[in-house]
C-alpha cells in the first residue's frame, strides 16, 4: 500500500459520521450511530475501569485521599494517562468500523489497522485535557478523590460539613442536619446512605487534641479556653456525615494509630462521566469546535449589525 493509500485510510477513519440531505439538514446512519456508541462506550468502559484499578492499586502502595503530597501527583498521573487511554480507545474502535466498512481484510485485519493507525501528540493532548479537565470539576479541584477514603482524614466522597464546637458532640439539631447529608450524598468515607448517621470530628479528637482524655477534658470548655486551644495550635474541627461501620473501623484505626482504607465509588462515577466526554471529543472535537465558531461568527455579525 502507498503511502496516498495510508492518507486516504486515514481521513476515512476519522470523517465525520454525518451527511447533509439536499435540504442541508445532517443525517446520520445506522452504522455511524453504532460506532458512535460503541467508540463511546469503549472510552467510558477504558476510563472507570482505569479508575478502579488506580483505587486499588493506591490501597496496596497506600496512597488515599488526603495523603499529603503523594496522592495529588499520583492522581494527576493516573487520571492523565486514563483520559489518554480512553480517547485512544474511541479511536481504536471508529478506525476498526471504518476499515471494516471499506471490507479490506478480515477481521484481524481491521483491529490490527485500527490498532497501529496510533494517535499524534494533539490528540493525546486534547484527551488529557478534556479527560482531566472534567474529572477536577466533578472532584471540586481534588483530584485525589480517585484514591480509597483514609477514615483517619476526610473522606473521598466528602460534600458538606457543619463546624464543630470544639471536641463536643454534635447537638440534636446538627445531627438531623447531618442525617439529611447521609441519606443525600452518603457517608464522606464510603459513600454509604444506609444506618445512623455519626457526627465525625474532622480531624479525629485524638489527633487534634493529642490524646482522648484531652479531647474529654475539653468538652464543655469556655470560650476563653477555646481560644486557648487555638492559640496553641489545635486545628478547627468540623462535622462531617459519617455511617456507624465507617466510624468502628476510625476509632480503631484512631486508638491504634494504623491507617485503614475503604473503598467508594467516587472515581467510578466520576469516570463514566470523564469517559463519555473523551469519547465526543476524540470523535467529534473538531465539529464541536467548528459549530462554536460558526455560531461565534454569527453572533459578532449580529451584534456587529445592531450597532
Amino acid at each position: 500500500m502507498t503511502n496516498d493509500d495510508d492518507d486516504d485510510d486515514a481521513r476515512a477513519g476519522r470523517e465525520t459520521p454525518s451527511h447533509k440531505t439536499t435540504s442541508g439538514r445532517m443525517t446520520t446512519s445506522r452504522e455511524d450511530v453504532e460506532t458512535n456508541a460503541m467508540a463511546i462506550a469503549a472510552s467510558t468502559a477504558t476510563f472507570t475501569s482505569l479508575a478502579w484499578t488506580t483505587q486499588r492499586l493506591g490501597m496496596v502502595l497506600r496512597i488515599a485521599c488526603g495523603t499529603p503530597f503523594v496522592s495529588g501527583i499520583a492522581a494527576s498521573m493516573a487520571i492523565a494517562s486514563s483520559a489518554a487511554l480512553s480517547g485512544a480507545s474511541a479511536r481504536v474502535v471508529e478506525r476498526a468500523r471504518a476499515a471494516r466498512k471499506r471490507g479490506k481484510g478480515g477481521t484481524m485485519k481491521w483491529v490490527t489497522d485500527a490498532l497501529v493507525g496510533g494517535a499524534d501528540a494533539r490528540d493525546v493532548a486534547r484527551d488529557v485535557f478534556v479527560g482531566g479537565g472534567v474529572f477536577l470539576f466533578l472532584s471540586r479541584g481534588n483530584l485525589s478523590r480517585i484514591f480509597a477514603s483514609d477514615v483517619a482524614r476526610v473522606g473521598a466522597n466528602a460534600r458538606k460539613s457543619v463546624a464543630a464546637k470544639g471536641s463536643e458532640y454534635a447537638t440534636d439539631a446538627q445531627r438531623r442536619l447531618l442525617g439529611t447529608w447521609l441519606k443525600k450524598h452518603g457517608c464522606h468515607h464510603c459513600g454509604s446512605t444506609r444506618g445512623s448517621v455519626i457526627g465525625d470530628h474532622m480531624p479525629p479528637n485524638k489527633k487534634a487534641f493529642g490524646s482522648g482524655a484531652a479531647a474529654k477534658a475539653n468538652r464543655g470548655a469556655s470560650f476563653p479556653r477555646r481560644v486557648f486551644n487555638y492559640v496553641r495550635g489545635v486545628p478547627l474541627q468540623r462535622f462531617y456525615p459519617q455511617c456507624e461501620p465507617c466510624s468502628a473501623l476510625q476509632s480503631v484505626a484512631v486508638r491504634t494509630g494504623s491507617r485503614t482504607f475503604v473503598a467508594h465509588r467516587v472515581g467510578l462515577k466520576y469516570g463514566v462521566l470523564c469517559g463519555v466526554a473523551c469519547g465526543i471529543a476524540a470523535l467529534h472535537f473538531d465539529d464541536i469546535r467548528d459549530w462554536i465558531d460558526d455560531n461565534a461568527r454569527r453572533a459578532r455579525k449580529t451584534f456587529a449589525s445592531r450597532k
